[in-house]
Formats: C-alpha cells, structure tokens, sequence
C-alpha cells in the first residue's frame, strides 16, 4: 500500500534550497513520487519503516533536517 508522507524540514529559504531537495530525493529507490515546497516535502512510498532513516540522514547531509513528520495511508 502506498502511503503518504509530509515532511517539514529546516533550513529551505529558497529555490535553490527546493531543487537541492527535490534532487536529492530523486536519488532514493523507494520513492514513488513527491513534491517539494519551501520548508516541506510529500513523498509517496511502499516502505516509509525502510525509508525513514535514509532520508533523514540524507536530507540533514543536504542540510536541511526534518523537523516533522505526517503519515497517512
């Protein structure tokens, strides 16, 4: 079942800070689809228990931690 997830992250104050993020999650198998927005990011994905910690290690490395986390099915 696919599920989606809301991440608030810190740090996003511009387009640049936007593609950076939306690059980074292009690299991650295990994304279905996303969006991103300054200070936030929808992720669409099978497995969040798998994904969780790879991608708040990959987005504090970006630099920009997640702050908050919503998941819904």
């Amino acid at each position: 079942m696919i599920m989606k997830v809301e991440l608030e992250l810190d740090g996003m104050s511009c387009n640049h800070c936007k593609m950076a993020v939306d690059q980074a999650l292009e690299e991650v198998d295990g994304v279905a689809d996303k969006s991103v927005e300054i200070g936030r990011a929808v992720i669409y994905t099978e497995d969040w228990d798998a994904l969780h910690s790879k991608l708040a290690d990959l987005l504090e490395e970006e630099g920009y931690p997640i702050t908050s986390v919503n998941t819904t099915t």
